[in-house]
């Protein structure tokens, strides 16, 4: 393998690891729409509630899907956390293990299949539940927060 192939997988694996970090630390929402879009960490489903008009039924059906995928993906962020932890501390080390880094790479980019698929399950669930007003509007609203460029962090 060429020393730029060998570049480009370190700078990819540092960056799959930077969002895993986010979407461990809590500083990215990994279910729902981005930031910024209808649920803003922190809020619940509070705006998406008022975006939305959910009934009180939609918003309860609706916290309880979000509480069980995140239950269920809890021991997957966490496991992420631990493999950015390795890379940072193999970034500081005076050799360098490849196939450590790709190995710990490797692993990463399967946590981030599963965080993706818990996405858009969790997505999926919470369609069914919107009425067809609601998942007009909810179709409307997500070209916008497409177009957003992504959060900066603030190094918190």
């Amino acid at each position: 393998m060429s020393r730029k192939h060998a570049v480009i997988g370190m700078l990819l694996a540092t960056m799959v690891a930077a969002v895993s970090v986010q979407a461990s630390s809590g500083k990215a929402h990994c279910f729902g729409p981005p930031p910024g879009g209808l649920m803003e960490p922190g809020q619940g489903i509070d705006r998406m509630a008022k975006v939305l008009k959910l009934t009180d039924a939609q918003q309860t059906q609706i916290t309880a899907i979000l509480d069980a995928e995140k239950e269920q993906m809890q021991p997957v962020f966490d496991s992420l956390h631990e493999k950015r932890d390795q890379l940072k501390i193999m970034s500081q080390a005076t050799t360098f293990d490849e196939a450590a880094v790709r190995a710990i790479a490797t692993a990463i980019a399967q946590q981030e299949i599963e965080v993706i698929v818990s996405h858009t399950r969790t997505q999926s669930k919470i369609n069914a539940l919107l009425t067809t007003d609601q998942q007009e509007l909810l179709k409307n609203l997500r070209p916008d927060m497409d177009r957003r460029p992504p959060p900066h962090d603030s190094g918190e």
